[in-house]
């Protein structure tokens, strides 16, 4: 199975992209290390094909602006894809009460 790991080489990407690899799984990164911009959709020509899954593990490069459109803009590129997850390492959920 191929994964498309947004922020795949950064400081929780680059271990995500690692662990995928060790399970067997084609894990590959989709960053400015990488090449990739997913914000302007540069470098992406041949990174979403064959992903049956995207993990979004990015960081917003700033909290001036909407945090939720940045990540939505950075995993519309993949909309092709079996399933689509994000992490937001810095983000509080609490059962039943959503964000904080």
């Amino acid at each position: 199975m191929r994964i498309v790991d947004i922020g795949g080489s950064e400081l929780i990407g680059s271990k995500h992209i690692i662990k995928l690899g060790a399970h067997g799984y084609k894990a590959v990164a989709a960053s400015p290390n990488s090449g990739v911009n997913t914000l302007a959709g540069e470098g992406l020509a041949d990174v979403p094909e064959g992903a049956s899954v995207v993990v979004d593990v990015s960081n917003s490069p700033s909290f001036e602006v909407a945090v939720l459109e940045f990540f939505e803009t950075s995993i519309a590129y993949f909309g092709d894809v079996e399933h689509s997850f994000r992490l937001m390492p810095n983000a509080r959920f609490d059962v039943g009460s959503g964000p904080r």
